[in-house]
C-alpha cells in the first residue's frame, strides 16, 4: 500500500437515546456527575446526532469506557474504524498527536480514568453531606443499595427506626412518611403483634427508605442548580432537625391523631342510639 499501514480504532458511538424505562433527565445528571460535563456538553450529546464519544487502539479500555458510560443509562455502541498511517516512526507520531487533538475535541472526558471502587455511586459523597450525622455510617449502606448505575434493596439493620419509628422519621425530615408510618402502625395496633411486626419491618427496610429519599432530594438539587443555590438547598432540606423541633411536631401529630380518634370514638357511642 505504498509505505501505508491501517491501524484499527475502537471507538464508542452515542445518538443521544437511554435505555428503556430511564429518564433522561436522570441519565443526563449521572452524565453530568461521573464525567463532570457541563450543560453545553450534555445538550451537544442529546442532540440527537450520532456522536464520537471515545476512541483508542487499546480494546480494553474502550471496552472500559463504554460500560462506564453504559452504567449511567445511556446507550452507547462499539465500532472499528480502521485509518491510513505511515510506517515511519515520525510520522506515527505525528498521527498520534492528530488522533488525541481529536479525542479532545469529541470526547469532554479524562478517557483513564479508573472506575469507582466497588462500582460505587460517584454520588456518593454528595448524598453523605446531605445526610448530616451519621452520614459516613449512613453512606456505607448507600453505597450498597445504589451500584453500577442501578438501585437494588440490600438487606440492613436501623436500630433508630426500629426503636424510634414516627420520632426516627422526623429526625431525618421525612415528614410525608411519617404520617403514613404512624397510620399503619395505628392499624397494626388492632392486630396482635401488628405493631411489633411494623418495627421490625421498618428497622430493616428504613435505611433504604431512606437512601431513595435522600436520592431523590439530591437529584432535585442538581436539577435545579441553574437556578438556586445548592449549598443552601442542601441546607435546608438536608441534615436533621433539632430534638425540641422533633418532639414538638411530635406531639402536635399526637395532638391531631388523638382529636380524630376521639371523634371517632364520639361517632361509635352514638351509632348504637341511632338504631
Amino acid at each position: 500500500m505504498g509505505g501505508q499501514t491501517l491501524k484499527e480504532l475502537y471507538v464508542v458511538l452515542f445518538e443521544g437515546k437511554v435505555r428503556e424505562r430511564e429518564s433522561k433527565r436522570e441519565v443526563k445528571d449521572r452524565l453530568k456527575v461521573h464525567f463532570n460535563m457541563d450543560k453545553a456538553g450534555i445538550d451537544r450529546l442529546f442532540s440527537g446526532h450520532r456522536t464520537i464519544i471515545f476512541r483508542s487502539e487499546d480494546r480494553s479500555k474502550t471496552d472500559d469506557f463504554a460500560k462506564r458510560f453504559a452504567d449511567t443509562g445511556a446507550l452507547c455502541r462499539i465500532e472499528v474504524h480502521y485509518e491510513e498511517e505511515p510506517d515511519t516512526q515520525s510520522a506515527s507520531r505525528e498521527r498520534s498527536d492528530a488522533t488525541a487533538e481529536n479525542q479532545a475535541e469529541d470526547t469532554p472526558w479524562e478517557a483513564d480514568k479508573p472506575a469507582s471502587q466497588d462500582n460505587e455511586s460517584p454520588l456518593l459523597p454528595i448524598w453523605q453531606a446531605y445526610v448530616g450525622p451519621r452520614g459516613e455510617w449512613y453512606a456505607s449502606k448507600f453505597k450498597l443499595f445504589a451500584r453500577n448505575g442501578r438501585t437494588a434493596f440490600i438487606p440492613s439493620w436501623n436500630w433508630g427506626a426500629f426503636l424510634f419509628g414516627i420520632v426516627w422519621l422526623i429526625y431525618r425530615k421525612m415528614y410525608g412518611l411519617a404520617f403514613l408510618f404512624f397510620g399503619i402502625s395505628a392499624a397494626g395496633i388492632v392486630i396482635p403483634g401488628g405493631s411489633l411486626a411494623v418495627s421490625f419491618f421498618f428497622g430493616a427496610f428504613a435505611n433504604f427508605i431512606y437512601f431513595l429519599h435522600v436520592k431523590k432530594k439530591v437529584a432535585t438539587i442538581i436539577s435545579a442548580s441553574d437556578h438556586i443555590d445548592p449549598t443552601q438547598a442542601m441546607e435546608n432540606t438536608g441534615g436533621v432537625n433539632p430534638i425540641p423541633k422533633v418532639l414538638a411536631l411530635f406531639l402536635i401529630m399526637m395532638g391531631v391523631m388523638a382529636l380524630f380518634g376521639s371523634y371517632f370514638f364520639d361517632l361509635a357511642s352514638v351509632a348504637p342510639q341511632i338504631n
